[in-house]
């Protein structure tokens, strides 16, 4: 089923890098009135608010057994 909106690009809990170079956990999605998707990015204990087109996933660390 869809409905006609695109689909986000990061769920909560994602680890993702800010096109500034900081990293931080996605912690809300939502749209702007103008209809772009937006996401709360909490580093620190701080958030910003960025645009999706900003964000990029963060690479998974493997750690060794």
């Amino acid at each position: 089923m869809t409905t006609g909106r695109e689909m986000k690009k990061f769920a909560l809990g994602d680890v993702v890098n800010s096109d500034r170079g900081r990293r931080g956990v996605v912690r809300a999605a939502f749209r702007s009135r103008e209809g772009l998707q937006f996401y709360a990015v909490e580093k620190d204990g701080a958030m910003d608010y960025l645009e999706e087109d900003r964000l990029t996933p963060a690479p998974r660390v493997e750690l060794a057994a």
